[in-house]
């Protein structure tokens, strides 16, 4: 019941927001594409670094996010052995 509800109101209020097009900046109409950042005009001046910078270089950024992934897929491979020898 609970879960009925609150998908009922849910899909009410997308219907709203969608109706009435909230959310949406004019002066950037471009349909489907206002919401990929890249489709912003001069969007590199919002991205030229002024915010933050990080003092770790890009390529260990990316070797840590890789050896990250091998790891959590060793554990999620660990995880569904166990899960099948019971």
């Amino acid at each position: 019941m609970v879960n009925g509800c609150v998908l009922a109101v849910t899909i009410i209020a997308v219907l709203y927001i969608m109706g009435n097009g909230l959310g949406l900046i004019e002066s950037l109409d471009f349909g489907a594409g206002a919401y990929y950042y890249a489709d912003i005009p001069e969007f590199s001046k919002y991205t030229d670094g002024a915010w933050y910078s990080s003092p770790v270089p890009m390529w260990v950024l990316i070797l840590l996010f890789l050896i990250w992934g091998a790891f959590m897929y060793r554990i999620w491979g660990w995880i569904e052995s166990k899960g099948n020898r019971e």
